[in-house]
């Protein structure tokens, strides 16, 4: 399956792990899957892996979509979900960046995005909700 989640209980954080080509379903189909996981927890950072994607159909539309399942499922009040992206090619980090456009209208979902999964998974699990991206050309 070309989109994959894995909880990381000890850190808590969700690790979504994109490749291949992807379509909103199969984000769709996981993202219900990681709602009905006994092991969901709304108070999780996650880090999306975009780095394995090799293609795509999704645009705008389909973002608005993506971010509204998440706005649905993690908006309460006093609460940020932190979403760090890794994004490498230009589509990826352009469907990434409409996604952080949108979460900027939001008080509930934070995020940044990043070049290296390091990085990525540094600011996830920071508490602090001061952003510390780096800035992305």
């Amino acid at each position: 399956m070309p989109v994959t989640y894995d909880i990381d209980k000890t850190d808590h954080l969700v690790t979504a792990r994109y490749s291949g080509n992807v379509t909103l379903d199969e984000i769709a189909a996981m993202f219900s899957a990681y709602v009905e996981d006994p092991d969901f927890r709304t108070d999780r950072p996650h880090l999306a892996d975009l780095s394995g994607v090799t293609g795509t159909d999704i645009g705008f539309a389909e973002t608005y979509t993506l971010f509204s399942m998440f706005l649905r499922s993690y908006a309460q009040p006093d609460h940020h979900l932190r979403i760090a992206i890794h994004a490498l090619d230009p589509a990826t980090f352009g469907i990434a960046r409409i996604f952080q456009n949108l979460a900027e209208s939001s008080d509930a979902i934070d995020v940044e995005l990043f070049d290296t999964p390091g990085a990525a998974r540094n600011w996830a699990l920071s508490r602090n909700l001061a952003s510390t991206a780096p800035p992305q050309g």
